[in-house]
């Protein structure tokens, strides 16, 4: 079966990486020239939710190569939800203000939380539900796809939060815009090698697991989330590091709409005309 050959699993992780991103931003995009409110484009983005969810339930059935991409797809999906709701500002958290300029500390701290404390909430809750309902199920490739994107999301937002010079860019849409005086681009966090070998580690670990693996659905599975987590791995690379990401999706969003990536030199916080926090930190 071709969809078992592993090139073709690499190749369709990248692509689904590329083209979902790409029709998350469009959407949202899409909804403010069409004029319309967050909850406006709510029940649009259920019904891909809810699609989501069901891919992954039949896919947590099959044992087979089709079984993994179900999955893989229906986590995908699920995930879509959460990031639409994020980036149109529907779902973020309970403070909308911009960072206090003078916040530093366990203040700025609480500060971030309570500006996407509604949005953690709401992973946590649906990871815990997927969790209940797929954890016993004979392919649960779907579940741990749900899982790496919420962890290399954790450990993209910590990267940024802790220090990431080059966390700025114009992907970032107008309902979410004031999440990026909460970035730290002042300096590179010591903390990033860390993060990074546990992400390679984790890469290392999948591909073991694809190698060692005895049936197909099993190989196929381990690299499509190894494939994510190569794709994770790049992104938390482009944080901290003089590239852009813009050219890849500069499709998705309005002409106009991008800002420069960049913010002066040895300001901690970018100001608040200069570019954006990125649309999808993993996915």
């Amino acid at each position: 079966m071709w969809l078992a050959n592993p090139v073709i699993a690499v190749l369709i992780a990248t692509g689904v990486w590329w083209l979902s991103t790409g029709l998350v931003l469009l959407m949202v995009h899409w909804s403010i020239r069409k004029k319309l409110g967050p909850w406006q484009l709510l029940p649009l983005v259920t019904l891909v939710g809810v699609a989501g969810f069901l891919l992954l339930l039949k896919g947590s059935e099959m044992q087979t190569p089709l079984g993994s991409y179900a999955g893989f797809f229906g986590a995908l999906l699920v995930w879509a939800w959460h990031e639409t709701t994020f980036l149109t500002g529907m779902v973020t958290g309970r403070s909308k203000q911009e960072c206090p300029p003078d916040a530093k500390g366990a203040a700025r701290f609480v500060a971030a939380w309570k500006a996407v404390c509604d949005h953690e909430i709401a992973l946590l809750v649906t990871a815990v539900f997927l969790w209940f309902v797929l954890a016993d199920a004979p392919n649960t490739f779907g579940l741990a796809t749900f899982g790496l994107l919420w962890g290399m999301r954790i450990s993209a937002k910590l990267l940024i939060f802790l220090g990431a010079r080059h966390a700025i860019s114009g992907l970032m849409p107008p309902g979410i815009v004031h999440l990026k005086t909460y970035f730290n681009t002042g300096r590179t966090t010591p903390f990033f090698p860390l993060l990074l070998a546990i992400a390679v580690g984790l890469f290392a670990v999948l591909v073991a697991g694809a190698m060692n693996a005895h049936s197909a659905y099993s190989v196929v599975g381990h690299i499509l989330l190894a494939a994510f987590m190569a794709l994770a791995i790049i992104e938390h690379l482009i944080l901290v590091l003089p590239v852009s990401d813009m050219a890849l999706w500069r499709w998705a969003v309005p002409k106009g709409a991008c800002e420069p990536r960049s913010n002066p030199p040895g300001h901690e916080f970018a100001p608040a005309a200069v570019g954006a926090k990125r649309g999808l930190e993993t996915r």
